[in-house]
């Protein structure tokens, strides 16, 4: 859009006048866009179905992994918990004296 100032600082602004053209639904939709469009949501229906099974798989992937860190976070765990009562129960409390 073209601006301009004039001398006295008010600035002017000169828009092209346009006019739109109209189209009929009856010109726009055809049998043969029809068509397509039908085989262009097809396509993506397929489309959809094949990632979904490809997601799906990695899913399952992924929680198989997740199971396996926490039998491993829960082995640590019983190891550390087992250690701990060890030394309770060979009196490895240690640093405090008692009155």
């Amino acid at each position: 859009v073209p601006a301009t100032t004039s001398g006295d600082g008010a600035l002017e602004i000169i828009i092209k006048q346009t006019k739109s053209k109209r189209t009929s639904s009856g010109k726009f939709y055809s049998v043969k866009s029809f068509f397509m469009g039908f085989y262009n949501n097809l396509l993506g229906m397929v489309g959809f179905v094949a990632r979904r099974r490809a997601a799906k798989k990695n899913f399952q992937e992924r929680m198989e992994r997740e199971r396996m860190i926490e039998m491993k976070a829960m082995e640590k765990r019983k190891a550390r918990l087992a250690a701990k009562a060890q030394e309770e129960g060979n009196g490895g409390g240690g640093g405090a004296l008692a009155p």
